[in-house]
């Protein structure tokens, strides 16, 4: 048992304590009308039961509420020793007035003293809790602001490392790099030629690890859950991207004309690497890669050739996911490697769909493995949907298939009628 479990335990004891003492002092209101029912009327019940019966019953509930919000032990003993001090101080101003002028006979005595009891433990218990609560505020309030201090630092110290990766290393990776490859083209040596090749595979190789960090280091930049950004752009600056640099590759795409979503361009590195395998991990002499949007219940807006979508299904304001389908036709993920495929790598220096694994949950997103096989794999990237006011432009879908041929034409094609199941094992 922990010290935390120990804690808790003795703050219930004492929540439950007070919960059973006000249910004590109001069942005693019972035997007190039962016992002198013969000498009271109803004005005398009416009164013991209100100004008697109410107290206990804040006793309850005050008690239920302590043990409700999990108040931490030392805090709970306070509003004890306010319950039992405004009952000291109920008895101290009552018992000495009820002995020297007392009623005038037992039934009203008890009353007295019961309404005593019950006022002062009460009264006790309001202003113990009213001072929990301010308290609680307080603390609150400066967990908070140093959580929000520490965090600003933390942003401080991230994006000093990112300028630092960005001017320094990158920009040091890229000279190597530029000099060996002008030693290369000058050098007929075979041997000094495989050594010049090797540096600059591995500065490439470090190249792409630094734009790996840097990824993750501009995510965590911004708050988790406060960020939003337009899919719509994001995606399709990353597929015009894909297709500039991967031109023997077709890329099918159906994508709504705006979705806002939880995020920030950390997003952007997500599906660049999604497309990336997709393409690589590919050996079909024209790889084919989908990528599509669906929102709410999982229905994707498709269009024809013209431009007009599919039914009355367009972007749903109310959706509160959009998932983004990224399907190949490559040879699918070997089994062995699927439970693990996004688990960290130490092999090639890459952090992969690790990373994209990451980025994706610090907006309550996901990213999966839908499925696998022969024909292709599908990856789903799932993200919060984030309530906007869409235009005319909104309600309409865009939907191409690019191929770039190798002289640099270019051929437009209508999408597939089934989304292909892709995305390559990562590297």
């Amino acid at each position: 048992m922990t010290d935390g479990d120990i804690g808790r335990g003795r703050s219930a004891v004492v929540s439950r304590g007070i919960s059973i003492a006000g249910l004590a002092l109001f069942a005693t209101v019972f035997v007190w009308w039962w016992t002198f029912r013969d000498e009271l009327d109803a004005l005398a019940i009416v009164f013991a039961f209100v100004f008697s019966a109410g107290p206990a019953l804040v006793l309850v509930w005050g008690g239920h509420k302590l043990e409700s919000y999990a108040v931490p032990p030392n805090r709970c003993r306070r509003v004890l020793g306010w319950t039992a001090v405004g009952l000291v101080v109920m008895l101290v101003l009552n018992v000495p007035t009820m002995l020297a002028f007392p009623w005038e006979n037992t039934a009203g005595n008890a009353a007295w003293l019961h309404f005593s009891v019950s006022v002062g433990a009460a009264g006790g218990f309001v202003v113990g809790y009213v001072e929990l609560r301010a308290i609680t505020r307080e603390v609150d309030s400066t967990a908070t602001a140093l959580r929000a201090s520490h965090l600003e630092d933390e942003r401080a110290v991230l994006g000093y490392l990112n300028d630092l990766l960005r001017h320094e290393v990158l920009n040091s990776i890229q000279i190597v790099d530029g000099h060996a490859s002008l030693l290369l083209a000058e050098e007929d040596d075979h041997e000094t030629r495989e050594r010049l090749e090797t540096i600059r595979s591995e500065t490439q190789s470090l190249a792409v690890v630094v734009d790996d960090v840097r990824a993750m280091l501009e995510a965590n930049q911004e708050p988790d859950r406060s960020s939003t950004v337009d899919l719509v752009p994001l995606l399709e600056d990353v597929v015009s991207t894909a297709r500039t640099t991967q031109p023997e590759a077709v890329i099918e795409t159906s994508i709504p004309g705006t979705m806002p979503v939880r995020g920030n361009e950390g997003l952007r590195w997500v599906f660049s690497n999604l497309l990336e395998n997709a393409i690589e991990h590919n050996d079909a002499e024209t790889p084919r890669v989908s990528v599509t949007v669906t929102v709410d219940d999982g229905a994707p807006v498709h269009v024809d050739a013209t431009g007009a979508t599919n039914g009355n299904r367009t972007t749903d304001a109310a959706a509160e996911t959009v998932t983004v389908v990224v399907a190949d036709d490559g040879p699918g993920i070997p089994p062995e490697i699927q439970d693990t495929l996004f688990e960290r790598r130490s092999s090639n220096h890459g952090l992969g769909l690790y990373l994209a694994h990451i980025l994706a949950a610090r907006y309550d997103g996901r990213v999966d493995l839908a499925k696998t096989g022969p024909d292709g794999s599908t990856f789903t990237v799932t993200l919060p949907r984030v309530d906007a006011d869409l235009d005319d432009s909104g309600q309409r879908t865009r939907s191409s298939a690019i191929s770039v041929s190798s002289d640099g034409s270019s051929d437009v094609e209508t999408p597939a009628s089934e989304a292909l199941e892709s995305t390559p094992e990562e590297r």
